[in-house]
C-alpha cells in the first residue's frame, strides 16, 4: 500500500495551525515544529511528531528527518530572515517542493531565489476570493460547494494502462478524470481525453471527486 505523504510544517501561527488540521483529515504524514510549547501542545495530537525547536538550525532539520519529507511548508512568522534561512536550508538538503509564506511581491521573489517551489502571499489569495464572492454571489457559493472537493493529479497504476476511461470503473468509485499531462513532455500542458482516449503509463491522470471517493479509491487501487 502506498504510504501517506510526509508533511513538514514550520510555524503553527493561524495559519499554521490551520494548514495542519486540513491536511490531517486527509490522511497525510504531518511533522510540526515550532519555537513556541504552548503552540506544539495544542496540535500535537493531529501529528505524526511535533517539536519544540528552531527550524532555523540545519542540525535541528536533519534531526527531525526533514530530509525524507515529500513536501515542507515554511509559514513562520515575522522575521523574514528566519524564513529565507529555513526555506535556503531545506533545499540543501534536497526536499523537493517547498511552499513559503510571502509578505509582498519583494519577499515572494527572494524566496523563490532561494529555492522555494512557490511563495504564497496568503492574504492576496484571500482578497481574490472574497472579490470573486462580493462581485458575484452564485461564484462565491459555487467556490464554498467546491471546497468539499478535491483535483488530484493521479500516477495510473500498472492495472490501468491501456484502458479506455469507461474500462477503468472510475464512475463506480465517483471519481472522474477531466484531463491528463504527458510525462514525456518538458513543458506539460493539459490535455482533454476523447471517447477513446487510452490511459499510458507516462500519462499523469487529473482526477476529481469528493475526499471520501478518493480515500475508497486509493485505498482500493494502491494495495
Amino acid at each position: 500500500m502506498k504510504r501517506p505523504r510526509r508533511v513538514l510544517v514550520i510555524g503553527l501561527g493561524r495559519f499554521g495551525s490551520a494548514l495542519v488540521d486540513e491536511l490531517w483529515q486527509t490522511g497525510c504524514e504531518i511533522l510540526a515544529v515550532d519555537k513556541n510549547p504552548e503552540a506544539i501542545d495544542a496540535i500535537k495530537a493531529r501529528t505524526s511528531a511535533a517539536f519544540v525547536a528552531d527550524a532555523t538550525d540545519p542540525a535541528v532539520l536533519e534531526s527531525i528527518g526533514a530530509r525524507d519529507v515529500d513536501v515542507a511548508v515554511v509559514t513562520a512568522g515575522e522575521a523574514f530572515e528566519g524564513v529565507v534561512l529555513c526555506v535556503s536550508q531545506l533545499a540543501q538538503l534536497g526536499v523537493k517542493v517547498i511552499f513559503a509564506r510571502a509578505a509582498n511581491d519583494r519577499q515572494a521573489y527572494v524566496l523563490e531565489r532561494v529555492g522555494a517551489t512557490r511563495a504564497v502571499q496568503v492574504e492576496n489569495e484571500m482578497g481574490r476570493r472574497l472579490a470573486v464572492q462580493v462581485l458575484n454571489p452564485v461564484a462565491g457559493h459555487i467556490l464554498d460547494f467546491a471546497t468539499h472537493f478535491r483535483v488530484v493529479p493521479w500516477q495510473p497504476t500498472p492495472g490501468f494502462v491501456g484502458k479506455t476511461l469507461a474500462e477503468t470503473g472510475f464512475r463506480s468509485y465517483e471519481i472522474n478524470v477531466i484531463g491528463w499531462f504527458s510525462g514525456d513532455s518538458k513543458a506539460p500542458r493539459l490535455n482533454f481525453p476523447s471517447a477513446d482516449y487510452r490511459i499510458e503509463a507516462t500519462h499523469t491522470l487529473l482526477l476529481v471527486g469528493q475526499e471520501e471517493a478518493f480515500e475508497r479509491f486509493l485505498a482500493r487501487v494502491d494495495r
